[in-house]
């Protein structure tokens, strides 16, 4: 079930998902990240299970660099009489530095030569990559965990697709374990091949914050909750320790939803920042393929009466979500004129109350300027009008006047100050002019949804303003 995502007009909505291995300058902690020594080789890596093998030159030859690619299945144990739940795979391991946060990243590959069938991943094989603290050196108990799926039976065929996963240090950790994973339920074929692997470690970033027990540590208090909204301090379920809020529906058809809220003074003008993570796993109640439960996010503006005068909303979790993985989801928004408070929101919506969990943690709420945005000006001998229509989808058409002719560009930015597309780049005679921006970056590839600016240039400076992309 696709779920149309709103912007009203102050609505500034991203999407941060660490599922994009990104470029890093960082020293990548792991031996042998690429199988290639020996000639290839699990050098540095303690492996498990019969099916951790390698694909070379004279054998798959499915590599992404070098002379080597790590090649990953299942052991077929008991199989097919008596088919038994198997685990194989490979991990290094490290002493955490407190206080940091770590990343996992490289790229996966599935050959439709040894594809992984079925039609539910939860039943199913699949690779995973996953990040994993102990309280111990030699191993000792979980503490927190954030994985991956590299590859199932939804995975694209015979293309490498870069993967990346990062988990903060809780305190009190002593290992940390960067780690494949093959699950194997059944007896059924496939494999999964990984190269170029890194292990990285970073300051993470610390969100200002003024909400109230915004992580859950040991219950839900300072949080008004409604439906089933339930403290859990299971380490499956927790981001950071030592707890989150789990989320479900109440399976009653007149009231389904369940959530959780918290209200806030703000003035007119300032813009707000409301940042989430999400969860659902295939450990317990999982929302994937086929299940029409979701989770949105959304700021509300309140005047003196408590009325709302201004939202923004996301949906942040829906079948589609990968499983078994913290994402972070931002939404921002301006407060309008006669704002007094703001309301943060995470909602779990049942239409059909169906089966199916969710996991929040690490909210967090701040006025803020956001890095990036060009600030709007007034320039002399060009006019610019907002664009219409605005929110808009799939297109827009951008408006303008010149005083005098003269070199012009129109370029459109992201909210982290990334060019996107351009629009136009050359000499325009004066009077009123028009652009189209189709949505598209780039590259041809549809933008996402959310909060965009047009910026104008001419000789004489630059003026901007912002327009809100919808599906």
């Amino acid at each position: 079930m696709k779920h149309t995502r709103t912007a009203a007009w102050l609505l500034v909505t991203a999407v941060v998902a660490s599922l994009v291995a990104p470029a890093s300058a960082q020293t990548n902690l792991l031996t042998n990240p690429g199988f290639e020594e020996s000639g290839g080789s699990y050098d540095g890596w303690d492996t498990f299970g019969e099916g951790v093998q390698l694909s070379l030159p004279d054998g798959d030859n499915i590599i992404r660099t070098g002379a080597a690619a790590a090649k990953i299945y299942g052991e077929f144990i008991g199989c097919p009489e008596n088919p038994q739940f198997d685990v194989g795979g490979a991990f290094q391991a490290f002493t955490p530095t407190a206080g940091m946060e770590y990343t996992f990243s490289g790229y996966s590959f599935v050959s439709s030569a040894d594809t992984i069938p079925g039609s539910y991943t939860c039943d199913g094989n699949r690779l995973i990559a996953k990040i994993v603290y102990f309280d111990a050196a030699s191993g000792g108990n979980e503490m927190s965990s954030n994985e991956i799926i590299l590859g199932d039976w939804r995975t694209p065929r015979d293309e490498w697709i870069p993967f990346s996963l990062s988990a903060p240090v809780p305190a009190g950790a002593l290992r940390v374990q960067a780690m494949f994973l093959f699950l194997q339920p059944g007896c059924d074929e496939g494999a999964v091949f990984v190269d170029d692997c890194s292990f990285v470690e970073a300051s993470p970033t610390v969100e200002p914050n003024i909400l109230g027990n915004p992580s859950f540590d040991t219950n839900l208090s300072q949080w008004t909750t409604f439906g089933n909204v339930y403290h859990d301090s299971r380490s499956f379920a927790v981001h950071t320790t030592t707890g989150s809020a789990k989320m479900y529906s109440t399976f009653d058809p007149e009231f389904p939803d369940s959530g959780i809220y918290q209200i806030k003074n703000a003035t007119s003008g300032g813009i707000w920042k409301l940042d989430v993570h999400v969860m659902t796993t295939c450990v317990e109640s999982p929302i994937t393929v086929g299940n029409d439960n979701f989770v949105m996010a959304r700021i509300v503006f309140l005047d003196s009466g408590d009325a709302e005068i201004g939202f923004g909303e996301e949906v942040i979790l829906d079948e589609d979500a990968p499983l078994g993985t913290w994402t972070k989801h931002t939404v921002l928004g301006e407060a309008p004129t006669g704002t007094e408070s703001v309301a943060v929101y995470v909602l779990f919506i049942s239409p059909t109350q169906a089966d199916g969990a969710a996991w929040i943690d690490d909210v967090s709420l701040s006025e803020t300027d956001w890095v990036g945005v060009p600030s709007e000006t007034v320039v002399p001998g060009l006019t610019l009008y907002q664009n219409t229509p605005n929110p808009f989808g799939p297109s827009t058409r951008i408006d303008f006047e010149l005083a005098r002719s003269g070199d012009v560009g129109v370029d459109v930015y992201n909210l982290a100050g990334r060019r996107v597309a351009t629009l136009l780049s050359g000499e325009l005679e004066a009077g009123p002019h028009s652009v189209t921006w189709n949505g598209r970056t780039a590259d041809g590839s549809l933008a996402a949804a959310g909060m965009y600016w047009y910026v104008v240039r001419t000789g004489d400076g630059q003026e901007s303003r912002s327009m809100v992309l919808v599906k």
